[in-house]
């Protein structure tokens, strides 16, 4: 990222930080800055935390960042194909989510119902969606124990650090639902289908905002700087850890059918010389690593 650029995108997130609205900084992004790739975003968090932004306050806006950049970010998307590491973490979020979302709608469901005898079949839902919440502790452990510290091997720190930070909330609420559930016999119908309503609210809004920052920047992000090598690496790891009872078995095709996908830069965004072609990041990066600034005049100047 060229230095000027970061500079402007640091200079948005900042005045996002002092009070500014989402919608006021998605235009200034449009008119300053056009698209912003996952990548830039994450080195900026990266280099806010540096000058002593704290942690905790990059991780409380995240949702604000998104909301800023989301258009951007999402005609960007990079996916990956079946098998690939990315590839089985996204498929299980997808998963994950359509669990909390039937949480959240059996838990409207109780609240109107007369008491447990009436809610058998519905109880057992429940319990079996709690299963499959704590399958999902291999899923963070793999994304804690391979993708995040194989990221930070290529400079990007603060986001895992970040992710891991909403990992940690996460397992705090699933853990008061854990024990909702398991007490449920020893509480008033109403209270339980109360509670239960709250903590299914509270599960589906954290994954559904945690899975989206992963998806549409974390992964993209170690889709650009992780190597090929890196990724067969991080699916035999990945395997070695193991998987959820739910991970889909198409997800999980042998690593040497994969390819990791290329994202290519649009025909707009190719600068075309007479030796051969640059993207506008690869110039980006060539101007980033000159000891000196570069301006351009013209025959008018």
């Amino acid at each position: 990222m060229a230095r000027d650029r970061k500079e402007a995108l640091k200079d948005l997130l900042k005045k996002l930080h002092a009070g500014a609205s989402a919608e006021q900084i998605k235009e200034e992004f449009k008119k300053t800055l056009g698209d912003v790739p996952p990548t830039e975003l994450a080195q900026a968090e990266e280099e806010l935390i540096k000058e002593g932004m704290p942690r905790e306050e990059i991780q409380r806006f995240c949702d604000v960042h998104l909301a800023a950049l989301r258009e951007s970010l999402e005609r960007r998307e990079v996916s990956a194909p079946p098998g690939h590491p990315v590839y089985i973490l996204v498929e299980e979020h997808r998963i994950l989510l359509k669990f909390s979302e039937e949480l959240k709608t059996i838990a409207q469901e109780l609240k109107g119902a007369k008491g447990f005898a009436s809610v058998r079949g519905r109880m057992q839902q429940v319990a079996e969606i709690a299963h499959h919440f704590k399958e999902a502790e291999r899923h963070y452990v793999r994304e804690e124990n391979v993708l995040f510290p194989t990221l930070e091997k290529h400079s990007i720190t603060q986001p895992p650090a970040i992710m891991w930070m909403e990992h940690d909330r996460i397992r705090e609420v699933k853990r008061g639902l854990y024990r909702l559930i398991e007490g449920h016999e020893n509480m008033a119908f109403a209270d339980f289908a109360r509670q239960l309503a709250d903590t299914a609210g509270s599960v589906a809004d954290l994954l559904s905002s945690h899975f989206y920052k992963e998806n549409n920047i974390l992964f993209p992000t170690a889709l650009q700087v992780v190597g090929e090598s890196e990724w067969s690496d991080i699916r035999q790891q990945f395997d070695e850890l193991g998987y959820c009872c739910f991970t889909p078995e198409a997800a999980k095709i042998a690593f040497k059918e994969v390819t990791t996908p290329v994202s290519q830069p649009a025909a707009e965004d190719i600068i075309s010389l007479a030796s051969g072609a640059l993207s506008i990041e690869e110039v980006d990066a060539i101007l980033d690593t000159l000891p000196l600034d570069i301006t351009f005049v013209d025959k008018d100047d």
